[in-house]
């Protein structure tokens, strides 16, 4: 065998090892409240707390909290959380109450009969439409968090 070829293995397994390594060092962006890179869409999940006081014997009270991240205001909004059945918060956004671009918005709503885990990532589908007549529907995956004491 010539004594270049027998070195072709052992480099190309190095180099793979390496490449492999590399790729394992990778930091994958995260947050308490919502996880993946984020999207161009032009409304993002701020946060989803809960449970809220007061407690709620038949379920946990949740607040969705959202965002215009667009320069176009939004007039209408809703976002649908999926547990083990879907719960719909409708905001309070209008053409006449725009949520307008870099402000907030929050929706509370009562999950009767319903029980989460602070550990494990939930659906939630925003959908809306903004005050030139654009629609859009997305979904983020979110963790629901304590609320700060």
């Amino acid at each position: 065998m010539n004594a270049d070829l027998k070195w072709q293995p052992i480099i190309l397994g190095v180099c793979l090892g390496m490449l492999f390594a590399v790729a394992g060092c990778s930091k994958t962006p995260t947050s308490t409240t919502t996880t993946g890179i984020q999207s161009p869409q032009p409304v993002e999940a701020v946060s989803v707390t809960g449970p809220l006081q007061p407690i709620n014997p038949g379920g946990p009270i949740v607040e969705v909290t959202l965002k215009n991240r667009d320069t176009e205001p939004i007039v209408a909004l809703t976002a649908d959380l999926k547990l083990s059945r879907t719960f719909t918060f409708n905001f309070d956004v209008t053409s006449s109450n725009p949520l307008l671009a870099d402000k907030t918005v929050s929706a509370k709503l009562t999950l009767i009969g319903i029980g989460f885990s602070d550990s494990l990532l939930y659906p939630l589908t925003i959908t809306g439409m903004e005050q030139n007549g654009v629609t859009f529907t997305y979904t983020e995956q979110v963790q629901i968090v304590a609320p700060t004491q």
